[in-house]
């Protein structure tokens, strides 16, 4: 009989079919591939994913998950649902880990059990520190977070998290679900020996060029709920609004096209409905009637 996995690895996944031969391929050859409990979860309506079925053969469990509309945040609840391993390592599907990372997140985790852990690769800002301690900034900063790309914890802790808030997504899901954890009295924590390469290819998937009025709605609702439910005031979720006016009016980072004065009013009329979604609940993780089931 062959042993348990020891790690569930959530991938979600949306219009990148292509991606994931190679994702599998390089997670196949590291080392203790043979205890991971792999979960895909795809977000891309119709895709057929019966060719990667022969990957099974590299790992504990390999599984395919399918949801109709895409969420990233409700795709990894669902596959932290279904995982059947105490430890939850969130990776996105471009993401390549470096050969011994499995068994030097064991160690780290089996050391400081109450931590979460990110990776770190050459691309990456300087978030956290290399010594293993806990990010710098203050512990009830929001903006100080470890990024969802390649991010482990323990099941429990993440159960008892509520999981990622399902109404945010695009780098807001994770700084958010960060300040939640912070709250819950884990540490934050990027190690030099997990070492990852984050390929960051921003194509398909929810990277299409969406409309001005469409992208600046976006930002404005993300802005607002993300300010709201990491306890600023109403006045201060109103000057965050104000301040990406500014900011995306004279240099824009997030929307694309349009001149200042259309990007200002586009901004302007979303303020509004902004303010309405931040005063939203929560939807965070559904849990399941069991806990999810070895294959």
């Amino acid at each position: 009989m062959s042993s348990p996995a020891l790690v569930s690895v959530v991938v979600p996944t949306f219009r990148r079919v292509e991606r994931l031969p190679s994702l599998l391929a390089k997670l196949s050859v590291i080392d203790q591939a043979c205890d991971l409990d792999v979960a895909i979860v795809d977000q891309t309506p119709g895709a057929d994913l019966s060719k990667l079925r022969g990957f099974s053969e590299h790992f504990a469990c390999l599984r395919f998950i399918s949801l109709a509309q895409a969420n990233v945040s409700r795709a990894r609840n669902i596959g932290a649902n279904a995982a059947s391993c105490d430890i939850l390592l969130f990776l996105d599907d471009d993401m390549e880990l470096e050969r011994s990372y499995i068994p030097r997140l064991l160690s780290l985790m089996l050391e400081k059990p109450q931590a979460a852990w990110g990776a770190t690769w050459p691309q990456q800002g300087a978030i956290g520190r290399a010594d293993g301690n806990p990010l710098n900034g203050r512990d009830d900063d929001p903006l100080i977070f470890l990024p969802t790309c390649a991010l482990a914890m323990h099941k429990q802790d993440f159960m008892a998290a509520g999981g990622f808030d399902e109404r945010l997504d695009r780098n807001f899901e994770d700084a958010e679900f960060s300040h939640r954890l912070k709250q819950q009295g884990l540490r934050l924590v990027r190690h030099p020996d997990l070492q990852a390469q984050h390929h960051n290819r921003q194509e398909n998937g929810t990277w299409y060029r969406r409309s001005l009025m469409e992208a600046a709605a976006r930002l404005m609702r993300q802005t607002a709920y993300f300010r709201r439910k990491t306890g600023r005031s109403w006045p201060g979720v109103l000057l965050a609004l104000l301040r990406v006016i500014a900011s995306e009016a004279r240099h824009p980072g997030y929307l694309r096209g349009g001149t200042p004065l259309a990007r200002a009013l586009t901004l302007g009329l979303s303020l509004p409905a902004a303010v309405i979604y931040a005063a939203r609940p929560p939807l965070l993780i559904r849990r399941p009637d069991t806990a999810g089931k070895p294959c």
